[in-house]
């Protein structure tokens, strides 16, 4: 019987929207195996409503990287008051290794696997999660570890799994955090306000990296695409600074898309994706806020992996350039998605116009 590390537990991951989402199944997993232990997630103040109330964690620090010393020094202090027992750093980030230091955690595991430890790996106490590799083929040749093709959130579930010594769960998805209703208002007022009459579908157009987007006149053709076959209701979602690029779009296309950028938080988001008929997308945030809900999803690879990082749901369909299976060592025919050496306006219409039954 593998002897469990010393609850309460302080997870980090002071990454991105999808870093987050993708690592609440490890958190699940801890959960389950220890249900009455206390699990604390320390996240960015942007992606903190993804975890407060949420079922996998009892309590939520915020560590802004804008802030300076006195403010980190402020949620350390807070975090040792909790007496936490050991840390699992998800996020393989200096400033939470620092930060589980400082705060008096005695057990601190990284998994190198999962984000390479560098040269903090002297105040890791464990490097978990080094997934055997895989067995030999047909030709006596060892593919890839699983450390290559398993996504970001089984990486998480390893280094639960092997700090527990349990099995992780490939199927286990995040559960999305509370609604208020204030969220689900503020979505069917959008929705309403839509020109069209036929399925609303949701745009994301561009990620944190420029490699991540789309051709605009690749979108703007889709959405001249749908709405003329079904005078599709169409909308753009994303930040404040998106706004010019979801005008530039309308512009383009010449058909009615709204622009919801910057009205919406990350729990509107989610309220919006639930009522909404379909979301395309690039690989960014929103396609894994989406994945929480049934709503259907097309989410474009053209730079990023998407073996580590696919939105988490059975309703997606991942379109993915060559070009990142070259890059990450990927077998074209070896995973969930439909590859290219271009994504076409076309070939996306042909994936919607599938999800949304029509015909």
């Amino acid at each position: 019987m593998h002897d469990p590390p010393d609850g309460p537990f302080l997870a980090f991951q002071t990454k991105h929207i999808g870093d987050v989402l993708m690592t609440l199944p490890a958190l699940g997993l801890l959960k389950e195996h220890l249900p009455r232990q206390r699990i604390g997630l320390v996240v960015t103040p942007q992606t903190a409503p993804l975890a407060v109330g949420h079922p996998w964690v009892d309590e939520v620090f915020a560590i802004d990287r804008d802030q300076g010393a006195g403010a980190f020094w402020a949620v350390c202090r807070a975090i040792r008051r909790r007496r936490f027992q050991t840390a699992f750093i998800f996020d393989g980030q200096t400033r939470s290794l620092a930060a589980a230091c400082l705060a008096g955690l005695k057990n601190r595991l990284g998994a190198s696997s999962l984000y390479p430890l560098g040269s903090c790996r002297a105040f890791y106490t464990d490097d978990l999660a080094q997934p055997a590799p895989r067995p030999l083929n047909k030709h006596m040749e060892r593919p890839e570890t699983d450390a290559q093709t398993d996504s970001q959130s089984l990486r998480g579930q390893r280094m639960v799994a092997a700090a527990l010594g349990v099995e992780p769960k490939p199927r286990l998805r995040p559960l999305p955090p509370p609604l208020k209703p204030e969220n689900a208002l503020l979505a069917a007022d959008l929705m309403k306000g839509l020109s069209g009459s036929g399925p609303g579908i949701g745009l994301a157009l561009q990620g944190l990296q420029p490699e991540k987007t789309w051709p605009l006149d690749s979108f703007a053709l889709l959405c001249r695409k749908l709405y003329a076959h079904c005078r599709a209701r169409l909308f753009v979602v994303g930040g404040p600074s998106e706004s010019a690029l979801a005008a530039s779009l309308a512009r383009t296309a010449g058909v009615p898309i709204a622009d919801f950028c910057g009205r919406t938080d990350l729990l509107d988001l989610l309220a919006l994706a639930g009522v909404a008929d379909l979301f395309i997308t690039v690989d960014t945030g929103v396609s894994h806020v989406v994945a929480l809900t049934e709503t259907p999803l097309i989410s474009i690879f053209i730079w990023t992996s998407p073996a580590l990082w696919p939105p988490q749901t059975p309703r997606v369909r991942i379109m993915c350039y060559d070009w990142p299976l070259y890059r990450f060592r990927l077998d074209p025919g070896g995973g969930p998605w439909r590859t290219a050496p271009l994504i076409t306006a076309n070939m996306v219409f042909e994936e919607a116009l599938d999800l949304l039954e029509i015909y």
